[in-house]
């Protein structure tokens, strides 16, 4: 697809322009060459390389100047280890969303816009300095009429159109990337740009967030330990989330609770205890559990916040972690590659033991280390990376969950550094197997097979019936999908059309022969023949620059 033929709007042509801009800026130049109209926008003179810093670094820095689409994308792919190597991902993970502040006039006045009223008529008191600012919105902190302490976000003016646009010129820029370099074929980027579209543009409708919170709030509803902010309907809209301002402490500001007079020990124990509640039961978890996002309450109370970002569970990725956490504590291989095998869908994989080699080999490396020594997300994050080197392909919504564990595992850790994080999930993985192989619940399992059994049986001869009548009358039809020839299918047509072309000028030139021999009609033909080189010259250019002799 051609960025010309999808609207040529001045700002998808500036947009892609100062794209491949960067790109150049930061050396890569071959991409530039590769796609297509690189050659057009940028001049031979702005193309130049940084010796100084690596290609992952480069690509980094490229990131970080492209905007926020840009950014969150790579913090996206820095958990998919499917997708991006790691020392890629180790610089992309470095990337923070922090942005410029837009003027607090302006935010006030877009508050203004959306809710319509002054600021004034609605809160009882309003800090006209902004609270936090990041790439999509920022935030304010307001007293209301009844005196409710609340914390009210804005985004940013125009940022969903600006995402939409990088989005569109992204999946441009996959497609020829795909289409440039075939060795990627087994990514599939252009699925993850479309992936990537449908998270942050349900980030960019607050409304979302706000459902968000609503939902998390019944799961824990009369749990002591945790406390879910309030969020006011009347004062959200898709530009605008209002909701409880949380007084706490941060859970990373260690001396300010132990000053509290908070217990680090039960902080970290309580905080474990809740994300796996979130994990193993309800099957609905904050994403995000990263020390910024986490407020103690009244010593002892746990409070989260920015829920723009949660994941959910389905029943087989609970089922692998569960056989996953017990093949952990017992070390044992086998039972590790079962439940990484159970993630990927491939439950007859016929490289098994190369597969139980790889990872009894991983756990060698922690033989002389006990079990609370070792670090479960690390070795979690290197089973993944094992699976992912064999081609199996893991379900994106689980990198959320294993980002959600190592995340909060991290956080356990610095309030509690004895912590033993697999031995604290080991009761829920137990219970988890345990439900699995419940008589009640084989049983129920038997008696839906029973049922599925006989209304196939009973359906069977209508069916049967029905095939018998199609083939009779001359209407059964049977569709055969071949699968693998695509490439073929394209080369072929690309022949076809280099073939006609060729017929088409070796016409025109035998024809503008014939015209030429009467003198009337000469300067007709030696146009039609100085056409018909020049065309022919293009293709001949083309089909050397490809290799095609």
């Amino acid at each position: 697809m051609n960025v010309f033929r999808i609207g040529a709007t001045v700002s998808e042509i500036g947009r892609a322009r100062e794209i491949i801009g960067v790109a150049v800026k930061y050396g890569f130049n071959d991409w530039v060459t590769k796609s297509g109209f690189g050659k057009m926008l940028v001049s031979k003179k702005r193309l130049a390389r940084i010796e100084k810093y690596t290609k992952w670094e480069r690509i980094r820095m490229a990131v970080e100047e492209l905007g926020p689409t840009f950014i969150k994308f790579g913090q996206l792919l820095a958990d998919r280890p499917d997708i991006v190597p790691e020392d890629l991902r180790a610089e992309l993970k470095k990337l923070q969303d922090e942005a410029v502040p837009m003027p607090d006039e302006d935010a006030i006045s877009e508050i203004e816009k959306h809710l319509k009223h002054p600021v004034s008529e609605l809160f009882k008191e309003f800090d006209t300095r902004h609270l936090a600012a990041a790439s999509v919105a920022q935030t304010y902190r307001a007293t209301l009429l009844n005196g409710e302490k609340v914390c009210v976000k804005i985004q940013r003016p125009g940022i969903d159109k600006k995402i939409n646009l990088d989005l569109h010129l992204m999946k441009h820029f996959a497609a020829r990337s795909h289409r440039n370099n075939p060795e990627m074929e087994a990514i599939n980027l252009v699925g993850v740009v479309e992936e990537f579209g449908r998270t942050i543009n349900k980030e960019l409708d607050f409304r979302h967030e706000a459902a968000n919170v609503v939902r998390f709030s019944h799961c824990f509803k009369g749990d002591p330990d945790i406390y879910v902010p309030k969020v006011y309907h009347e004062f959200t809209t898709e530009k605008i989330l209002v909701e409880e301002f949380i007084e706490g402490v941060k859970v990373s500001e260690m001396d300010a609770l132990l000053n509290s007079g908070s217990d680090p020990v039960d902080l970290a124990k309580k905080g474990l205890r809740l994300v796996f509640d979130q994990i193993f039961i309800h099957g609905f978890f904050h994403a995000d559990p990263h020390p910024g996002n986490i407020f103690i309450k009244d010593k002892n109370v746990i409070a989260f916040i920015d829920y723009g970002m949660m994941g959910t569970v389905r029943p087989e990725h609970l089922q692998f972690l569960g056989k996953y956490v017990l093949g952990y504590l017992d070390r044992d291989a086998h039972e590790l590659t079962e439940a990484l095998l159970l993630l990927s869908g491939k439950r007859n994989f016929r490289r098994f033991k190369d597969l139980e080699f790889q990872i009894s080999d991983m756990l060698a490396h922690y033989k002389y280390l006990s079990i609370d020594e070792m670090d479960f997300g690390k070795v979690m994050n290197e089973s993944i990376d094992i699976i992912v080197r064999y081609g199996l392909r893991i379900p994106p919504n689980v990198y959320l969950l294993v980002k959600a564990l190592i995340t909060i595992e991290r956080v356990a850790v610095n309030l509690y550094p004895d912590i033993d994080f697999a031995k604290e999930m080991q009761p829920y993985a137990i219970d988890l197997i345990r439900q699995q192989y419940d008589p009640k619940r084989f049983a129920e399992e038997v008696f839906e097979s029973i049922k599925e059994y006989y209304r196939l049986m009973m359906e069977l001869p209508s069916d049967l019936n029905e095939i018998i009548h199609k083939v009779k009358e001359g209407r059964f039809k049977t569709l055969i999908e071949i699968k693998g020839f695509e490439p073929l299918v394209e080369q072929i047509d690309h022949a076809s059309n280099r073939v006609s072309i060729s017929i088409v000028i070796a016409s025109l030139i035998i024809g503008a022969s014939i015209i030429s021999q009467w003198p009337s009609t000469r300067w007709i033909g030696t146009i039609i023949f100085l056409l018909a080189g020049f065309f022919g010259f293009i293709l001949l250019l083309r089909l050397f620059k490809r290799n095609r002799f």
